[in-house]
């Protein structure tokens, strides 16, 4: 793994994520650009030499997503860049965000992920996460997963 730098950006860099995936075909795009404008999701990004290699983000208040406020907040859409998957950033922005829930107060977490998504799943287990309910929705089937901080 190259040497990496993770921060959290702005709605103004929010655009920039299109290197990772593809905002103008997200159906959701638009609800997460209103979420990050009333302050309730924030995106942090993982770079390697200024490149956007990963991005996650942390939702605070959406009951839909199982949050609590003050305790349970939403981990959510943990993205690595096609070419870069397989080698721990993931991983990397995964703990920091971890980190940073915990530093901001809160004691749980929780995130939805595709039951058929087993490389995310396995990750999710490594870092502590266990599945409390599976789900189905428009975009299929899912876990809900959670773990304390």
């Amino acid at each position: 793994m190259k040497p990496y730098a993770i921060q959290q950006i702005g709605l103004e860099d929010y655009p920039k994520c299109s290197a990772i995936w593809n905002m103008q075909t997200c159906p959701y795009t638009q609800l997460f650009i209103d979420q990050i404008k009333a302050g309730n999701r924030d995106v942090f990004i993982l770079t390697v030499d200024g490149a956007y290699i990963a991005a996650c983000d942390l939702v605070y208040d959406n009951p839909e997503y199982g949050t609590i406020p003050g305790r349970r907040l939403y981990f959510s859409r943990l993205i690595v860049k096609k070419g870069e998957r397989g080698n721990g950033y993931g991983e990397a922005l995964s703990r920091a965000l971890l980190d940073i829930a915990k530093e901001k107060g809160y004691s749980e977490i929780a995130l939805g992920v595709d039951r058929d998504n087993t490389a995310a799943v396995r990750l999710y287990q490594k870092l502590g996460f266990t599945v409390y309910e599976e789900a189905e929705d428009a975009d299929g089937k899912f876990y809900r997963m959670e773990r304390l901080l």
